[in-house]
């Protein structure tokens, strides 16, 4: 209630205003006072009534009077008149109306026990009304919780408030349309001590919280109810604003542990496919169709090898679950389906043949970073599920040469593993090279002709003499080579790379 309603009572219609006084100060209790030490029982907010009876009546005492009674911070003075003061004091207003307190005059026959009644039971009406709305909000709020959107419960909010609300992050950032507050003011504001409400940009602000931790606000906008004159939250807007922010965190909580579940249901079937147990009956069809995963496609493995080192600390386990939240935004935002699962300091994933690796590595922007979170390596793109596993071991095998900020393909590291001496990779050589001419019409001719440009240095007329076979004939060798291989024989690491698989496969021969 403030003192503009408090004027527009029956008892206070014959009121007269003496002085320049706020009136839409808030007036909390209508309360009589005419015993000595009137100021002793004044409180901040109360509409005082008093006839003067125990007040003095010389000027510099009225004067000090006035002082007393305006630093109790009343809402209003009313003083009943003509009887002990004929008019209010001017030495006692003076005082009051500096202080933004209004003065008024009232006829004595007036019984402050009707004006009492009149102030308190609109008091009571007022905050019954608050109930009543901040229960229908309440209801309203609950009602839109059912719909798992925060925007529901935003736009529910602002219904009831009649005025702008907005649920922010624990970034400041605005999670749902209208007008909203600085992220930067909202950050500082969620930063301060306490959970309770804080005013903000002519609003108020009801922090988050989740288990100890701020993960964002609930903010309204000013006019959700009646202005306070001591800035405080309107009631109305707190009752309702703390509403909503439990609210909000029940479904950010509920939002968070369908993401765990999400995640590690994926986690699950990632694993199974790595390890060659994906069976393709019914069941499996069904999950791998809901989670985006294409029997028939064609996938790389790809690993990223975390910095932290095992046994991870909660830190390090901490820094696992953001890199592979990262990596399923990466993923999502390239146009595929996060395939992702977690292992000791690694994080798995699966790679469309429509992603090209480096892509993802630029989006993930970990590239060239002494500070990068870990590095990135990959295996070859395969088709169908049964060769994942293949793919995994490809992966696994590259492990040792992830540095971070750095992105490593098999083939890439193919040549180092094979010169230090791993069988894998150097059977993964000659069988990548030599293979797909074996398993062809005329594979001697051909693998006769690869040998013979090796040891001629790449001569065709040397090579064509000495297999015996002309020139035509050589050149359409060679292009069954390059088409069969992917591999353009007239470059000087693909000549390397030949020089170096004949002579692994002629020991292992």
């Amino acid at each position: 209630m403030r003192n503009h309603d408090a004027l527009t009572l029956p008892s206070l219609a014959g009121a007269r205003a003496v002085g320049a006084g706020d009136m839409q100060r808030e007036v909390r209790l209508a309360h009589v006072v005419d015993v000595p030490e009137t100021p002793r029982w004044v409180t901040p907010g109360t509409f005082l009534l008093t006839t003067g009876l125990s007040w003095p009546h010389t000027g510099a005492a009225l004067s000090a009077f006035g002082h007393d009674l305006a630093a109790c911070d009343p809402a209003a003075v009313v003083l009943a008149v003509p009887h002990f003061f004929a008019t209010f004091p001017p030495e006692v207003a003076a005082p009051l109306a500096a202080r933004g307190i209004p003065t008024l005059e009232l006829p004595y026959d007036v019984p402050f026990a009707q004006v009492v009644q009149e102030v308190h039971g609109h008091i009571l009406r007022e905050q019954a009304d608050v109930l009543r709305r901040s229960e229908r909000i309440h209801r309203a709020l609950t009602r839109a919780a059912l719909g798992g959107s925060v925007t529901d419960v935003a736009q529910t909010l602002a219904d009831g408030l009649g005025c702008a609300a907005v649920v922010c992050s624990a970034a400041g950032t605005p999670l749902t349309p209208g007008p909203a507050p600085d992220a930067g003011e909202v950050l500082a504001a969620l930063a301060r001590p306490g959970t309770g409400p804080r005013s903000l940009a002519g609003g108020t602000l009801v922090p988050v919280v989740l288990r100890g931790a701020r993960e964002g606000g609930v903010w309204v906008a000013g006019g959700g109810g009646r202005e306070r004159p001591d800035g405080a939250p309107d009631d109305l807007a707190v009752r309702a604003a703390e509403h909503a922010a439990t609210v909000v965190g029940l479904l950010l909580l509920a939002q968070r542990d369908a993401e765990v579940r999400e995640a590690r249901l994926g986690y699950a079937f990632v694993d199974t496919l790595l390890e060659g147990r994906f069976t393709g009956d019914p069941t499996a069809q069904e999950r791998a169709a809901r989670l985006g995963f294409d029997p028939d496609g064609e996938y790389a493995v790809g690993l990223l090898v975390l910095r932290d080192t095992l046994p991870l600390s909660p830190e390090g386990f901490a820094g696992r679950e953001r890199a592979a939240q990262e990596l399923r935004g990466v993923l999502s935002s390239l146009g595929a389906s996060p395939l992702v699962s977690v292992n000791l300091n690694t994080v798995w994933f699966l790679l469309p043949a429509s992603v090209p690796a480096a892509r993802l590595w630029a989006r993930l922007g970990w590239q060239e970073s002494a500070t990068a979170a870990g590095g990135m390596v990959y295996s070859r793109t395969r088709a169908g599920a049964d060769a994942l596993a293949q793919g995994r071991a490809e992966a696994l095998s590259l492990a040792a040469y992830a540095r971070p900020g750095m992105l490593r393909s098999y083939a890439e590291v193919l040549v180092p593993r094979a010169l230090s001496g791993d069988r894998d990779a150097q059977t993964d050589l000659t069988r990548g090279l030599l293979g797909p001419l074996r398993d062809v019409r005329g594979a001697d001719g051909l693998v006769a002709t690869i040998r013979t440009l090796s040891e001629t240095g790449f001569s065709q007329v040397d090579t064509a003499a000495r297999l015996g076979i002309h020139a035509n004939t050589l050149r359409y060798r060679m292009e069954r080579i390059e088409a069969l291989t992917g591999r353009p024989l007239g470059q000087p690491d693909t000549r390397a790379l030949w020089w170096l698989a004949l002579q692994l496969d002629a020991l292992t021969g």
